[in-house]
């Protein structure tokens, strides 16, 4: 454990020390930001206002209790891929062929990866988390309870876990930076569209929902909603018909559909749980495959 541990901790290091990479990694969480306080956010609001006829102070708790779940879904994927960078850079100064032909086990070097992105990631979802759960507050709504903070930040390791998984597979098949700067910008963009964090999954085609509705950073976020949403909705959509409130969640991506299906969040967990045991078998036998080739 000690050759993993100082391993993490000098990755950990090599990604403190780079600001730059900081920053990109959480643009997209910016972006998103941004959109929603500029103009995204009082378009929800102004819809949800004509849509139960009538104005109420947790309305905007409302919208923003939708999108920051999202923004911590994004951000476990998006943190998770800069810190992987690491691994590319140490391809590309042919670090990695050192550490491949030591005596250090595949398993081992796989875990020391994994460990530091897990660990700056959830620094920072739980930081993320935090402000969260204030901004919701200061926006009307209530606060989470115990049994919901500990939901979700349950939730929250397993889909960085996942993510951390998912991110070392790429970045163990790219070369260089350059490449991996383009790679990590399109995984950071598609994921936005994937959480529904751009726009609502209810306007994306349903093939394309059914598509994006089983990945596990789609699942988190929204069993992360389903968490914060609750006592919100309650409030908002009292007086509103069932059917209002079936079509609102399911445009938002709070309640997903697969062929018409509505997943429940025991079956989401099981598949996120599922793809983890699926990637680190993946990494375990692409690990292997670069040790046999040096």
């Amino acid at each position: 454990m000690k050759i993993i541990f100082a391993l993490s901790k000098r990755n950990l290091r090599l990604f403190v020390r780079d600001k730059a990479l900081v920053f990109f990694s959480l643009l997209s969480v910016f972006i998103i930001l941004g959109l929603y306080v500029l103009f995204l956010g009082e378009i929800q609001v102004n819809n949800i206002k004509q849509s139960i006829g009538m104005d109420l102070p947790e309305i905007d708790a409302l919208v923003y209790a939708w999108m920051l779940p999202g923004l911590i879904a994004v951000a476990s994927m998006t943190l998770s891929l800069g810190n992987m960078g690491r691994l590319v850079d140490d391809a590309q100064a042919e670090n990695l062929n050192d550490f491949l032909v030591s005596p250090l086990k595949r398993w081992q070097l796989i875990l020391s990866y994994l460990l530091s992105s897990i660990t700056i990631t959830s620094v920072i979802s739980v930081l993320m988390f935090v402000l969260s759960i204030v901004i919701v507050k200061l926006k009307g709504g209530p606060w989470l309870n115990i049994e919901q903070i500990f939901q979700s930040l349950g939730i929250m390791i397993l889909l960085i876990i996942s993510s951390a998984l998912l991110s070392l597979y790429i970045a163990s098949w790219v070369k260089t930076q350059n490449t991996y700067g383009v790679v990590n910008s399109m995984v950071g963009t598609f994921i936005g569209f994937v959480t529904g964090a751009y726009m609502p999954m209810g306007i994306m085609p349903v093939f394309v929902q059914n598509m994006f509705n089983i990945l596990p950073v789609s699942l988190g976020a929204s069993i992360l909603r389903q968490i914060y949403l609750g006592p919100i909705m309650d409030k908002v959509f009292a007086q509103a018909p069932i059917e209002m409130v079936n079509d609102y969640r399911y445009f938002q991506g709070i309640d997903l559909k697969v062929f018409g299906n509505i997943l429940e969040p025991d079956f989401m967990l099981i598949v996120i749980f599922v793809s983890i045991g699926i990637l680190f078998i993946l990494n375990l036998l692409r690990f292997s495959t670069l040790s046999k080739r040096s």
